[in-house]
């Protein structure tokens, strides 16, 4: 019976070919612009090596001093001595690193050369700690991260990429060899593979111990927790509050507000993280709320206008819902044949959908998840189950939306009443 269903859908689709290919373009268009947004938050937020802890990483990235008795207010991104003194030694979460903030532009980028060579490179670097290669789960070629004692040490040692090793070392193991870096002296321990901008606390072109950089103690850091357990969050909250009250006491009379940790999520979506938890919450739920509503406008205004097409194409076969029904069918029978038939062109549909996201993703990489040009997007975050499972429901609620209204009210039209209305169009 469902390859009879099948056979029909197929010969409706083949008579009504100008219909049929607006219909399948109409769907495709939907999906594809509802799975370039849904596309573009798995991207900024799946767990993906190298940012494989994602989501049990939380982040601290600004602080606020005032002095009351002055009128005095600082506030800025988090200084590595205040990282150093009251963030690393916390003990609720499993670890604590931080990293210097990816802008590219000037302010990150270094000029590395070869020893001896002339031509030089820019590099973005990136300065952090041991506890740093514990957190991201990057892939060495060759060597291996610094260690604790290297960076305890100040050593200047320095991870690079594989991008980088070729250009300075073609042909050659970098590991081990000496490069100058800001006309210093480094010498190579490891060489990882390219990591995508898509991971911007990961992403860079070489990685050093903060502590082997000058004027280090004053460097702008965004530090970064990872929890063992979820419900650990109120007692890291605790610890916080007791790193504030240590601080108060010994620098009166200033007083310490560090922002509360959040997720990756909100890391990613652009909230004010100098307001109050309350209002960064509150700020989260509208966005939400706005994403909803463009989803849903995305769904609907093509549900609505495919559910014309299929009003049209109901009415040519009034007469044979109207005959079939003489002959005992029943209207449920009726209903789910119509379904099953537009489900093809919703699924011809979504398909094409799902194939035109990938390069659209792609194209708009820059304004979507802000990848500078020349960067690319990673495959594997941008083929999870999660997005074929979004595919298949949305393509069945368009096929409900478009043709479900349709199919109902030919089903209940009487049988007298689907013959009538086929002589009058005859």
């Amino acid at each position: 019976m469902y390859k009879i269903y099948l056979k029909q859908a197929w010969q409706m689709l083949m008579q009504n070919r100008f219909i049929s290919i607006i219909a399948i373009l109409g769907t495709a268009l939907a999906i594809m612009m509802i799975l370039v947004i849904v596309m573009a938050d798995t991207v900024q937020n799946a767990d993906a090596a190298p940012e494989s802890n994602r989501s049990r990483t939380l982040y601290i990235e600004f602080f606020a001093k005032r002095d009351t008795t002055r009128g005095a207010l600082h506030m800025g991104t988090l200084p590595y001595s205040l990282v150093k003194e009251y963030l690393l030694n916390l003990k609720t979460p499993e670890l604590v690193t931080f990293v210097n903030e990816a802008r590219y532009d000037s302010r990150d980028y270094c000029i590395i050369n070869r020893q001896g060579a002339d031509n030089s490179f820019d590099a973005m670097t990136r300065m952090t700690n041991d506890a740093y290669w514990k957190l991201m789960n990057f892939s060495f070629v060759s060597g291996r991260p610094f260690s604790k004692e290297e960076y305890d040490a100040g050593q200047q040692v320095a991870v690079i990429s594989q991008s980088l090793a070729t250009k300075l070392f073609p042909g050659e193991d970098a590991t081990g060899k000496t490069v100058d870096l800001k006309f210093v002296p480094f010498r190579i321990v490891g060489v990882v593979k390219d990591v995508s901008p898509v991971f911007k606390e990961a992403a860079g072109d070489v990685w050093v111990p903060i502590t082997a950089q000058e004027d280090y103690t004053e460097k702008q850091l965004i530090a970064m927790l990872r929890l063992r357990d979820k419900d650990d969050y109120p007692a890291l909250l605790r610890e916080i509050d007791e790193a504030e009250r240590r601080f108060n006491l010994a620098n009166k009379p200033w007083t310490l507000s560090l922002n509360a940790p959040y997720s990756h999520r909100t890391h990613t979506m652009g909230v004010d993280r100098y307001v109050s938890e309350k209002e960064r919450q509150q700020a989260i739920r509208t966005k939400y709320r706005k994403s909803a509503i463009i989803l849903l406008v995305l769904l609907l205004v093509p549900a609505v206008n495919l559910t014309g097409f299929s009003l049209s194409r109901m009415r040519k076969r009034m007469s044979e819902i109207g005959i079939r029904k003489a002959f005992g069918a029943k209207r449920h029978v009726i209903l789910f044949q119509v379904l099953y038939e537009n489900m093809l062109t919703s699924l011809i549909g979504g398909l094409l959908g799902l194939i035109l996201s990938y390069p659209m993703v792609l194209w708009l990489r820059h304004w979507l998840l802000g990848i500078p040009p020349g960067g690319e997007v990673p495959a594997g975050t941008m083929l999870p189950l999660p997005v074929f499972l979004m595919t298949f429901l949305v393509c069945i609620l368009l096929n409900l939306l478009s043709a479900g209204i349709p199919a109902y009210r030919a089903a209940k039209m009487s049988i007298v009443d689907s013959l009538y209305q086929n002589d009058q169009r005859s």
